[in-house]
């Protein structure tokens, strides 16, 4: 028989009732006995011992909070339980990379915290890396500093002695100059020796001591004791598994560990600065085989309950509030960013309980243990199955020390008739451990069970007929110690051996309803009746009615019936030389095996345990023959992926054809003549037969018909749209399949189609300056190509704007031109009109030469035009063409001067625009109405000229010639004299030398005198006597002067 111990519980009240029955009973004082398996509750810890580690609450050098700290700001719960808070002070003497003090940082920390909690402040080579004289000064000025007065002690240094880190010699210096410098500012202060692992921990700290009492410079101490208020130790350990009890183990049971280190130091506080699950893995390197949530929540548990009130105990700090370092290590209460999720830890921390079963009660109506359990965070690997979940249930007899009879099952109860060997009548304890996938959760109570003996009461009763007078009771036998069961019917009781499980109550009466409980009884008395069953023997059934018989096939028949009975076992069909049993509830049956062609009648009838029913009538059926096959199968494409079967139907007697491709099948009903075969791939060649059948079986089929469906055509490309006028455009496009059956041309909203190798589309019906886009596809009975791209697109024309300010200037006597302003933007050109014909000229033209008869009226409009429509005409513009003028008359030249001659004429004509005078060489225009014209010539040249009126009409005849000789200048005079021929005349004479003067000039110094030609003496009377003057004599005529004579002078008498 195993056994396990009975747990001394943090509450006290099992070990206090076990104590108690103990007393009474035995004389050997009840042994008690702490198990990793068992959990207790954690109220038993006292608040101000329980405590968290946080870790690095700074990030350095921004001085940022960490997670950790983050999570403990927000986790008020954790605050609420805690009654301390491990604070490492590294960095603490810096400055942040903002400015800010690393000290004030820390200051506003502690500020933001419960006020219930105390801090254990952690000063380590981080802290400060100097030697130990100034590490102390540093320490004490920190230490002593009021902005940290919630700071309860201060542990000096950390694990000195883990992996021979420190020394001991080394240890013994920081730790006695830092708590003398702190106890000299404070004497209140407490120093803590800074946390020893499990690895020679009582070696190495008297060793310490040792060092002090020798070095009398590290603080004068005489021993460790003096120099600190409390021991630190660090137990990375085990509360469940005791791994390994010696001194240097790592993982040495937690107990073990603290029983060792107080021994040595038996009154000495003691600050478990540092502890919690470090097993199995405790350096990353098996990842993931580590602790699961449950038993780290356990060990939790475990760990602080057995610290409780224990080891003269100060502070305990559960080393993390937040997975540490490593991700694969499950220190935390909660998991790592990203995840930053809570272990059931967490839960534990908080309340103590890790999902152990409460509320443990015994029914004795069900004879039954009964407990509550509540469902458990999953938090293991990802992926993992759902959980295998037992109970171990576990009963003390009284005054047994241990538990000695067990049951495990995986329901929240157990019947105490499941017990083997059977309980004895008497008082016991018992308890009930939850196990999770192999992970123990032991309820945080225990309770007590009064068992009187009595047998359990049988379940799952149940009822079932015998026959028309009996009924059968069954139940299950749940107890292990009945001498028998009564089973009554609250009139008559009846019984039964121990060990049955079901008894036949017989004489009943048919269709009489029957009740009955049963219950188990012994020597001790009789357990709760169990749950009442009832029962009524049957009578025979109602016969079934409307029984029809139906063909199924060629060779069945289904016969169909009305149920009319609730209560038949079966029914009995017959065709009255064989029968068939079918189902209860059933209304049909299928007869197989008959012959084609062949008349059978069927009837049925209804049966139970209270016997047969009448037949229920007959009904008769004639099986059927094989139809005929249907000729004349043709195969017609409708799409790219359908094609319509066609055939003749031969036979009267068919429920319908089957249509094959040889793969798969399609039924039709009955005188079908077509079917449309669908889902065939574009491009396929397929074959198609046809059979009749019907319930006799299937026809021949018909020969195969073959069809290839289309695919889809190409899609046309190089589209266009022309507009053809106002209204309509023509869609252009460039056909590249063989096989489309037409084309579709969209404007985006409607559609038109086209037949087969269609290049063009005139759309009509648009309205005036509408833009519309056009594309095409082509398309068969495949579907349709893709749509050309990009669309085609333009804005049809609007009738252009009516010309104006129409105009004629005539070019001739036979040419005008016709003038206008163009005031359109989008004609195609203008329409001419000259009351007879039009002349169409292009856009933006203004102007258009029109040929007309001399002398005739014309008038002329125009209009713009596009495809679009002409515009309004402008008004008339009229002109009359002229005829050519009558030829001048009278005609004469005449000298002016040596080198001009004036033409004249007489104007014979009232319609010239001007006159043309030719010299034989050139010719000169002057206007109309002139008669005459000064022409330059050369001196003494003779030049002959005629004269033309003239038009836009034309020139009139020349008139005969005018000629001339334009003089020269004459020859100057000579042998000029003056002599007085009084006293008032002087005479002047001279010698004619020129043929061609026109008259002489004198002059006298002060006026011209002027003589006709072939002169040659002059009287200057008018003088005064006595009056000297001098003269000068030059020839003249048209073509200018001579040069003048030398002075001759005179004087006056």
């Amino acid at each position: 028989m195993r056994s396990t111990p009975l747990f001394r519980r943090g509450r006290g009240g099992l070990r206090r009732a076990l104590a108690m029955l103990c007393g009474a009973l035995l004389v050997t004082p009840l042994v008690v006995v702490l198990t990793g398996a068992q959990t207790p509750a954690l109220a038993a810890v006292r608040r101000d011992v329980q405590g968290i580690q946080a870790g690095w609450v700074l990030n350095l050098p921004d001085c940022s909070w960490t997670d950790s700290a983050g999570k403990l700001f927000a986790d008020t719960e954790v605050q609420s339980r805690s009654g301390w808070l491990r604070l490492d002070f590294r960095g603490a003497l810096g400055t942040c990379s903002n400015g800010t003090s690393v000290h004030d940082k820390y200051v506003e920390f502690i500020n933001n915290l419960d006020p219930g909690i105390q801090i254990l402040g952690l000063l380590t080579r981080e802290f400060f890396g100097g030697n130990a004289v100034e590490f102390a000064d540093h320490a004490a000025a920190f230490a002593c500093d009021a902005a940290f007065d919630r700071v309860a002690a201060w542990e000096i240094l950390n694990e000195p002695d883990l992996d021979d880190a420190f020394g001991h010699l080394a240890f013994a210096e920081y730790l006695g100059r830092s708590s003398r410098k702190i106890h000299d500012c404070s004497a209140n202060e407490k120093v803590v020796s800074g946390g020893v692992t499990a690895r020679y921990p009582v070696s190495y700290l008297n060793d310490v001591s040792a060092d002090l009492a020798a070095n009398q410079d590290f603080g004068g101490w005489a021993r460790l004791t003096d120099a600190v208020q409390g021991i630190g130790v660090h137990p990375y350990v085990d509360a469940l598994t005791n791994l390994d009890t010696k001194e240097n183990s790592r993982h040495a049971m937690l107990k073990a560990y603290l029983d060792a280190v107080q021994g040595a130091f038996p009154n000495e506080p003691f600050y478990i600065t540092e502890f919690g699950w470090r097993a199995p893995d405790d350096d990353g390197v098996h990842q993931n085989d580590e602790v699961t949530d449950e038993l780290q929540c356990a060990n939790l548990i475990d760990a602080f309950a057995m610290l409780a009130n224990r080891y003269n105990l100060v502070a305990a700090t559960w080393f993390t509030l937040a997975d540490f370092g490593d991700i694969h290590r499950n220190y935390g209460l909660s998991t790592m960013p990203p995840e930053n999720r809570f272990r059931l830890a967490h839960q534990g921390y908080i309340t103590g309980d890790c999902g152990g079963p409460t509320a443990g009660a015994y029914n004795p109506e069900t004879d039954e243990l009964q407990w509550q359990t509540t469902a458990l965070a999953r938090t293991g690997l990802a992926g993992a199955g759902l959980a295998a979940v037992s109970y171990e249930v576990k009963l003390a007899p009284q005054g047994s020390p241990v538990y000695t009879i067990f049951k495990t099952v995986t329901d929240s109860k157990v019947q105490l008739g499941a017990f083997y060997p059977p309980l004895a009548v008497g008082t016991y304890v018992w308890t009930v451990t939850k196990i999770v996938d192999g992970v123990r959760y032991p309820a945080a109570d225990f309770w007590t069970l009064n068992f009187t003996g009595k047998p359990s009461p049988p379940a799952y009763a149940n009822v079932g007929i015998v026959n028309g007078t009996s009924l059968r009771i069954f139940w299950s036998d749940t107890a292990n110690n009945e001498s028998g069961f009564e089973i009554s019917t609250g009139f008559e009781t009846r019984t039964a051996p121990a060990n049955t499980s079901t008894f036949v109550w017989t004489g009943l009466t048919p269709g009489v309803k029957e009740c009955f409980r049963v219950r188990a009884y012994n020597a001790f008395g009789a357990s709760y009746w169990a749950t009442e069953v009832c029962g009524t023997p049957p009578t025979p059934p109602l016969a079934p009615s409307n029984v029809t018989a139906t063909v199924v096939t060629g060779t069945s028949v289904r016969v169909n019936w009305t149920d009319n009975s609730t209560d038949e076992a079966d029914f009995e069909v017959s065709d009255g030389t064989t029968s068939v049993i079918v189902a209860p509830n059933s209304t049909s049956f299928v007869w197989t095996g008959i012959a084609n062609g062949a008349t059978k009648c069927f009837q049925v009838r209804s049966r139970n345990l209270g016997g047969n029913s009448a037949w229920g009538g007959s009904a008769c059926a004639t099986t059927p023959a094989i139809p005929a096959a249907p000729t004349g199968s043709s195969a017609t494409i409708i799409t790219g992926t359908s094609v319509k079967v066609s055939w003749t139907d031969n036979s009267a007697t068919e429920y319908g054809f089957e249509i094959s491709n040889g793969v798969t099948s399609n039924v039709v009903g009955a005188n079908s003549t077509s079917f449309t075969w669908t889902g065939l791939a574009q491009g396929s060649y397929t074959c198609f037969r046809v059979r009749s059948y019907n319930l006799a079986g299937y026809s021949a089929w018909t020969p195969d018909v073959c069809v290839t469906t289309p695919t889809i055509p190409l899609n046309p490309n190089g589209q266009t749209a022309v507009a053809l006028n106002g209204t309509s455009v023509k869609v252009s496009w460039v056909d590249r399949s063989p096989n489309e059956i037409g084309f579709e041309i969209s404007n985006g909203v409607t559609s038109n189609v086209v037949g087969a190798n269609t290049t063009t589309y005139t759309w009509t019906g648009l309205a005036q300056g509408t833009y519309m886009c056009f594309r095409i596809r082509a398309y068969n009975l495949a579907g349709y190509s893709a749509w050309t791209t990009p669309d085609a697109c333009l804005t049809t024309p609007v009738i252009p704007a009516a010309p104006t300010g129409p105009a004629v200037l005539i070019l001739s006597g036979t040419a005008v031109t016709f003038t206008w302003q163009d005031r359109s933007a989008n004609e195609t050109g203008f329409e001419l009109f000259n009351g007879v014909s039009y002349v169409n000229v292009g856009p933006n033209t203004t102007a258009y030469t029109w040929t007309v008869g001399m002398g005739s009226y014309t008038c002329f409009s125009a209009k713009a035009f596009n495809l679009a429509g002409k515009s309004a005409a402008t008004p008339y513009a009229c002109a009359t063409t002229p005829t050519i003028p009558a030829a001048p008359a009278g005609q004469a030249a005449v000298a002016l001067n040596g080198t001009q001659v004036q033409i004249t004429w007489q104007d014979r004509s009232t319609n010239e625009t001007g006159f043309q005078i030719y010299n034989g060489v050139s010719y000169v225009n002057v206007g109309a109405n002139v008669t005459s014209y000064i022409w330059t010539v050369a001196m003494g040249s003779y030049t002959c000229f005629s004269i033309k009126a003239g038009n836009l009409a034309g020139q009139s005849a020349a008139t005969p010639y005018a000629c001339v000789t334009t003089p020269t200048i004459p020859a100057a005079p000579t042998g000029q004299a003056a002599v007085a021929i009084s006293t008032s005349q002087i005479r002047v004479t001279w010698q004619d030398r020129s043929g061609n003067e026109t008259g002489f000039q004198i002059y006298d110094g002060v006026s011209y005198f002027t003589v006709p030609a072939n002169t040659t003496t002059f009287v200057r009377s008018g003088l005064p006597s006595k009056k000297y003057m001098c003269f000068s004599i030059r020839s003249y005529n048209l073509a200018g002067q001579s040069s003048a004579t030398p002075y001759a002078c005179a004087t006056t008498l």
